[in-house]
């Protein structure tokens, strides 16, 4: 009997399909868009080196689709690669995986196309559907591919269209870097930004104050993830929780504004065993809602609402990280907010 998985982000469906790709002889894959940077997720290269059987179909709507990539598979024994051209307004979605291991048959269908962005960044869902190559659940699937690679709209690949293809690509690519303007994406995106900063900071049961060291600071920024020794250090850190990162040290403070996303994960790579502090496996993604080019003083802001506090207070409220109260996060988020739209501003005068 086959079992189906849904699989919840474009992380999980790249981490399951590259193990599957290690267990398979033939992969079927329609795509509205393929793109190199997929590659580096899954290695449909080294399976193909190693004998397996790739049958690529990709689409052509966006221009997404790089034909580079597809060429170097043709020159390849093993593998045959074919592009869908869409017509009479209909755009070509399928985003079908199909990967045969002798009777045993893995389907994934969903969201991700062949891309870095669909199959590791994006909060992308797809279904898994796993078991005999004979049941009705595998076998339609396999059929359907059939008749997209082998549909009268699919094409192979050919020098002349290749090269008119990537010439009107290029034209796209300048075209969309000049419209729409990217200040005036910038000014909605920091706006909605406010406004989810805002509202996550009345609504949230919990608000954080996360103390870090600058090198923690930009690994944190980089991974767009927040991680702790212990799992169980990271169940205070709640989907939604907003929260400000403070860098630690002489003339530094308050740097960015964020809220978590997702649950805690497990990640061993070498990377984390190089931050401060030593290894911090466990890790729980988040998203930026601002980014300070310069930190702001964190001590001056809260202050005013600390009449009569001892001397020392902002030692221990910056030796770790901790939740924050509603005033204090609120005159935080002030402050935050004033300084990075004056940076805004000065960055457009």
């Amino acid at each position: 009997m086959a079992t189906i998985e849904l699989l919840r982000h474009g992380r999980e469906m790249g981490a399951r399909l590259a193990a599957d790709l290690g267990e398979a002889t033939r992969v079927c894959i329609a795509v509205s868009r393929a793109e190199a940077s997929a590659l580096a997720v899954v290695d449909l290269v080294g399976f193909v080196e190693r004998g397996g059987e790739l049958l690529l179909l990709a689409g052509l709507g966006g221009y997404g689709t790089e034909t580079a990539m597809l060429r170097r598979f043709e020159r390849m024994p093993g593998a045959r690669c074919r592009l869908y051209h869409a017509w009479g307004g209909t755009a070509f979605l399928p985003r079908l995986y199909v990967l045969d291991s002798g009777a045993r048959r893995v389907v994934y269908v969903g969201s991700s196309d062949l891309a870095a962005s669909g199959l590791a960044r994006d909060l992308a869902v797809n279904v898994r559907i796993e078991g005999s190559a004979s049941e009705p659940e595998l076998e339609r699937p396999m059929r359907l591919f059939e008749e997209l690679f082998w549909s009268e709209l699919s094409w192979p690949l050919s020098e002349a269209f290749e090269a008119e293809y990537e010439a009107l690509r290029v034209v796209r690519r300048a075209a969309m870097e000049r419209a729409p303007d990217p200040s005036a994406e910038a000014r909605l995106d920091f706006s909605v930004a406010q406004k989810l900063g805002e509202q996550r900071a009345k609504a949230a049961a919990r608000r954080h104050l996360l103390v870090v060291t600058a090198k923690n600071y930009t690994l944190c920024m980089q991974t767009k993830s927040f991680g702790r020794r212990r799992q169980a250090e990271l169940e205070r850190y709640a989907k939604g929780d907003p929260f400000f990162f403070h860098v630690t040290g002489r003339g530094r403070g308050l740097r960015a504004m964020g809220m978590f996303v997702g649950e805690t994960y497990r990640d061993d790579a070498a990377t984390f065993r190089g931050m401060d502090g030593g290894a911090q496996p466990f890790r729980k993604k988040f998203v930026v809602l601002g980014e300070l080019g310069k930190e702001i003083r964190t001590r001056p802001i809260l202050e005013s609402l600390r009449p009569g506090a001892p001397k020392h207070w902002f030692n221990g409220f910056v030796q770790d990280s901790h939740t924050l109260s509603v005033e204090d996060f609120e005159a935080l988020r002030g402050a935050f907010v004033t300084a990075l739209s004056a940076e805004q501003a000065k960055a457009k005068g």
